[in-house]
């Protein structure tokens, strides 16, 4: 039952960090006019930046009640942040269904996120915030 309180406290916590990443994202794609392929690692990893300290501190405070090291955390993140991205930028390349580039880049970033959010919850359970 603790675990699943936790996953649920982590899922709402990563739901902040998706829409952090999203605001970012989609300000970046603005900005640039460029939407697929492997500029999304860079995009990435500058949202990355800012969502990383804000899922460390609420996963400390709420979901897991203990400390830890937030260059592990950072750097479990960071290896699933390099996934999302490698993800998310292979698929943005594949728009079959022709859908307007800014929806189909965010319906990427959703299903890379949800593929790299599990995951981390597993190896930060286990790993960074360990009894």
């Amino acid at each position: 039952m603790k675990t699943l309180k936790q996953f649920i406290l982590y899922a709402a916590i990563g739901t902040s960090n998706v829409i952090i990443d999203f605001i970012i994202l989609n300000i970046l794609w603005k900005i640039t006019n460029m939407y697929s392929g492997y500029i999304n690692i860079l995009f990435k990893f500058i949202s990355f930046m800012f969502y990383s300290i804000n899922g460390y501190y609420l996963n400390k405070k709420y979901t897991f009640k203990l400390e830890g090291a937030y260059i592990k955390y950072a750097s479990i993140l960071g290896i699933a942040a390099l996934l999302n991205s490698l993800i998310l930028s292979t698929l943005s390349l594949y728009n079959r269904f022709n859908i307007p580039q800014i929806l189909w880049c965010n319906i990427c970033a959703l299903i890379a996120s949800i593929c790299t959010g599990i995951i981390s919850f597993l190896i930060n359970k286990k790993l960074i915030f360990k009894n």
